[in-house]
């Protein structure tokens, strides 16, 4: 947000990754949307600490012993790369990647039981995740990083590695709050297409997007908030596009109330569905894992009231030796589950595709 000293370029950043990797120290890194440079921390001297505070915030899906919400507090930042290179290295933590991906007859089968709960009226939309694994060297991470950067111009590219507890990265297009000159921003994303699609939107998309703006008006209406929303419109991020309605918040900024805020936000319908209770009461049971930090948030936040946190999509989460891609779409009783596994396909594209060429 402002700690000149905790920026640095990618090129320094990629120097900073790789001393953390090794050294098994909790970090993270993030080039938000349209920038050059990207803010680093590392905290050292004690354990990132588990729930709320002023750093880096790092949220779940729906947080449990395993998955619980932590910020790292640095007590190093982008400018102290020589002072981390001569800590000793902390204990190492085993990986946590276990399971096996969701195959596409399953996929199908897990689609079925949420569409056949919407037309049963327990819910107007759910969203449906699924896994990709692959082999991957961790010490690859700093170009992947950057190559990231690169794919994915408009999106907020993050990495935090908290060894045994959470280690992710990804490039996500979804703003869930973020503090303003006169208060603060956040944003309506559903539907996907590839990039450049010239038909109009069908209207499963149109009535998923809705779903979003509402629950948005909803939230900021329960928390006495006024906001000025921009008409809809499509926004491409890297290969694929999606519809987004903008929402201005006014509201000074104190660190109560935003809280409150991204407490009433998380996780949206763009990502978990309506209701919410009963979207995360059913998922976990229908799609038969955790989340993790899929669909969770991440981003920093401080005690003034000022943040700048994003849905954690388009994110891989990886240990020593592969990464996880985790993409998922929201589902409605108008939904076609093949429909649906083809979008998941079209998501991973541009992320698979810079796995493989970093």
């Amino acid at each position: 947000m402002d700690a000149g000293a905790a920026y640095c370029n990618r090129e320094e950043l990629g120097r900073l990754i790789a001393c953390c990797l090794t050294r098994n120290i909790p970090f993270y890194a993030c080039r938000y949307p349209g920038e050059d440079e990207a803010s680093f921390g590392a905290q050292y001297h004690s354990s990132p600490v588990r729930g709320a505070a002023s750093g880096f915030r790092v949220v779940p899906f729906i947080e449990s012993e395993e998955s619980p919400a932590f910020t790292i507090v640095p007590d190093y930042c982008a400018a102290d790369r020589e002072a981390l290179e001569a800590l000793p290295p902390l204990p190492a933590v085993p990986g946590r990647l276990s399971g096996v991906d969701m195959g596409y007859d399953s996929y199908i089968e897990k689609a079925q039981r949420m569409i056949c709960c919407m037309k049963n009226h327990e819910a107007d939309k759910l969203v449906l995740s699924r896994t990709i694994t692959v082999a991957y060297d961790a010490t690859r991470m700093p170009r992947l990083f950057d190559a990231l950067c690169t794919a994915y111009r408009d999106a907020c590219v993050f990495m935090v590695s908290y060894p045994g507890v959470c280690q992710w990265v990804g490039a996500t297009p979804e703003l869930l709050l973020r503090s303003a000159a006169d208060g603060y921003a956040t944003m309506a994303l559903a539907g996907t297409r590839p990039a450049g699609s010239p038909a109009e939107w069908p209207l499963k998309e149109r009535e998923e997007q809705q779903y979003v703006s509402d629950y948005i008006r909803q939230v900021l209406c329960d928390c006495k908030l006024h906001a000025v929303s921009t008409h809809t419109y499509t926004r491409q991020a890297a290969q694929v596009e999606h519809l987004c309605t903008d929402f201005d918040i006014s509201a000074p900024h104190d660190a109560a109330a935003r809280d409150a805020l991204l407490a009433g936000l998380h996780p949206t319908p763009a990502v978990a569905g309506l209701p919410a209770d009963v979207a995360k009461r059913l998922i976990p049971v229908i799609e038969g894992r955790s989340r993790r930090y899929y669909g969770g948030y991440i981003g920093e936040a401080d005690d003034e009231g000022r943040c700048r946190c994003y849905v954690n999509l388009r994110s891989l989460e990886f240990d020593a030796r592969s990464v996880r891609l985790y993409v998922g779409g929201g589902l409605t009783a108008r939904s076609v589950p093949a429909d649906e596994w083809n979008e998941t396909c079209i998501k991973s594209q541009t992320i698979l595709s810079v796995l493989n060429r970093s």
